[in-house]
Formats: C-alpha cells, structure tokens, sequence
C-alpha cells in the first residue's frame, strides 16, 4: 500500500469514528431530554460548563412548611387502640364475624370478651384504662372509614360492657358483655333479614381514662386474638360457643396543640404529616440534575418512639395541592440517631423540566397504620439554623 492509499484509509477510518461518536452523543442527548429515563446521567462534558452548587443554608433558600391531619382508616394494623392521654384519645371498634347459624332462639347464659395486651402503650405506661362497650347502630364498612367519617350517632349510648383497671404487661383483659346483644348477633347469623344488625362494638374510653393502650387485633397467633366466649341453652341443652373471627380498627385523635413549637409532627395513627415546599428560583431551569440531598433532623426529646417502630420516613413527591396526593416516593433513613437523609433526584429532574410543577414533597411515617408513635421534626423555622431542613442540589448548566 502506498503512502497517499494510507492517508486516505487512515482519514476515512478518523471519519467513521467520528460519525460513530456524533450517532452516540444524539442517542444520549435524545435520553436527557426526558427525565422520565435514565439518559440524565449520560450527557456528554462537551454540552455543558461545569458542575455547580445549590445549598440552601449557604445560599439563604426559603424553604416553608405546612403540618396538615390526614385522618387514615388502619384496619390492617396489627393491634387496636382504646384510651386516653391528655389530648389524645382513641376509640376501637371491633366485628365479630362467622357466628353458627344455629344458635338462634337460644338462651345466653353469659358472654366474656377477652383481649390480649401487645404491651404497646402511649406514652403513661401505668395510666388507668377504663372504657364502656356500646353497640355500632350504623352499618359501617370497617374497611375505609376514619375518624372523621363518623359521629355519635353511628354509636349506642347504652353501657353493654365495662372495663377499668391498670393493664400488666402480657396480660389479658376480660369483661361481661350483655347478653341481649349477643343474642341478637345469633339471630341476625341465622336470618339476615333480623331487625337488630350485627354492626359491632366500640370500646369507648370514660373521661377517667389516663392511658392509651394497644390490644392485639391480627396475629399468627390465634391466641392473642381477640375472643367472646359465650354460654348459652338451647333445647335444654348448654353449650359453650367461642367467637374468634374479628375485623377492627382505630379511630384515633388530637388536636393541633400537639405540635412543638418550632417543630412539624408526623403522628402515626391519626396522621398528622408534613409538606416542605422549596423556593427554586435561584436553580437555573432546565439544568441537568447530578444530585440532591435532603437532610433533616429529629428532635429526640419531643418524639415518642417505641423500641419496635420502623424509624424511617417516606417523602413523596406532591401531584395534587388541594387532595394532597403524592407519588414517586423516597425512604428517608437515620444517617445517626437524629439525622435524616433521601436522595431526591427524580423529583427534582421533573420540577426542574418542567414536567411536573413544583408543589413540595409530603412526609409520612413508614410505620403510620401500625401505632401511636410520633416524630418531631425541626422545621424551617427552627432558631438553631444547624438544626434545620438542608437541600443541597448538585447541578450541570448546559451549553
């Protein structure tokens, strides 16, 4: 081959790698221009001019935030909740489903419903329990209400049943409940067309109540669930009926008083949550997104947390800001015992394109339909600036 064939094969071979790497830079260019793909993390050096730096403490940001009641239906929960606690009280409703059918005109000679304590309390341990049974009159689909779907009126106002007493760790509890209701409860099993609904029972905690305390609701062990045992006569006949199939939940509340000053809360049970929303005006628009870090810190003292309580924090990202609704969550986790920290890059690509307006991100407990427990976080607002929520956005300017 001679020496002008060499330069012409060498600069044909140049020019395919470089139409090859032009087809390449197109491919990655197409995928960062949707943030909804991966083709963020693939722009070429060639199309920007360097990384830069967005801190929200260093660079006075205004970040707000909003606590807000979402009252949520917990029938999944593992316990139910009755009680009260200075301004928290907590009501529990329970169902007893699958009675025999052939127990209608009997005699009920007596009926204990039995709980078992899952040695879940709300803050005072030792407190006095005390709550009157009375009768769910309104059929209520245990599935979906909250406490703010139902009033007194869905509930009896005479006592089928008491309890008062300061409730041991691993104990049971039993009370008597009126024999005139469970013998409608049979009847109803029998004939559904009965009169008197079976609708359940709302343990309803007295003003005396000074505890909130958590009875074992779902379980792999049928043994902590909660039971009637019932004896009754029929025929001439005494026979001893044990009814073990319950649904349940609780209808837990507090007013907004309970948030420290200074401080956003995120109650589980209730739920109180949180909305942060961030001033993005000194982030150039359309930049390409190479990280975002949130931190933020719990403030230990005004928390109550139980030793079983999963401690992480789900942060989504807000779609509507009149229903609050979010999507596209992030677990925040514990980086120490105080400090918090998510990774919030997919949110902000979307805010920063333009493909989804930026209304804040929520905050709610992982562990919400599960206890009583509650976060405090030190918000925006907070005197000891350290202490404060911290967004820190790296970020590429295109060419």
């Amino acid at each position: 081959m001679n020496k002008q064939s060499l330069i012409i094969n060498n600069f044909l071979l140049k020019r395919t790698v470089f139409i090859f790497s032009i087809l390449i830079s197109v491919i990655y260019q197409s995928c960062a221009n949707d943030p909804n793909d991966l083709g963020l993390n693939y722009i070429s050096s060639n199309d920007t001019t360097g990384v830069r730096f967005l801190d929200s403490e260093a660079d006075t940001m205004s970040i707000t935030s909003t606590n807000y009641l979402n009252y949520i239906n917990n029938h999944f929960a593992d316990l139910i909740f009755t009680g009260k606690y200075q301004s928290y009280e907590s009501k529990a409703l329970l169902k007893f489903y699958n009675l025999p059918s052939d127990k209608d005109s009997a005699k009920i000679i007596s009926a204990v419903l039995t709980l078992k304590y899952g040695n879940y309390y709300f803050k005072d341990k030792t407190g006095l329990t005390d709550f009157n049974v009375y009768k769910v009159i309104s059929n209520l689909d245990y599935n979906t209400i909250t406490f703010d779907s139902v009033s007194s009126s869905d509930f009896g106002n005479t006592t089928l049943g008491n309890y008062s007493g300061v409730v041991a760790d691993s104990s049971s509890i039993s009370l008597t409940l009126n024999n005139e209701m469970i013998k409608d409860w049979f009847e109803y099993s029998a004939d559904t067309s009965y009169a008197v609904k079976n609708n359940g029972i709302v343990l309803s905690p007295n003003i005396s109540s000074s505890a909130l305390k958590g009875f074992y609701l779902i379980n792999s062990n049928t043994d902590l669930m909660p039971k009637v045992k019932v004896v009754l006569s029929k025929n001439n006949v005494t026979d001893t009926v044990s009814l073990d199939a319950s649904v349940g939940l609780s209808l837990s509340d507090a007013p907004a008083s309970i948030i420290p000053n200074e401080r956003f809360l995120l109650q589980n049970g209730i739920a109180y949550r949180n909305i942060l929303k961030f001033d993005l005006t000194k982030l150039p628009s359309n930049v390409i997104i190479n990280n975002v870090n949130l931190q933020f810190t719990l403030d230990k003292s005004a928390s109550f947390i139980s030793d079983n309580t999963d401690k992480r924090i789900v942060i989504g990202m807000v779609t509507d800001s009149v229903s609050k609704k979010d999507s596209l969550y992030n677990n925040a986790s514990l980086l120490d015992t105080i400090t918090y920290s998510v990774n919030l890059n997919q949110v902000f690509q979307r805010w920063n394109s333009g493909i989804m307006p930026n209304l804040g991100i929520t905050f709610k407990n992982i562990f919400e339909l599960q206890n009583l427990d509650n976060f405090a976080i030190y918000s925006p607002a907070a005197s000891d600036i350290s202490k404060r929520p911290r967004l820190k956005i790296t970020y590429t300017l295109r060419n």
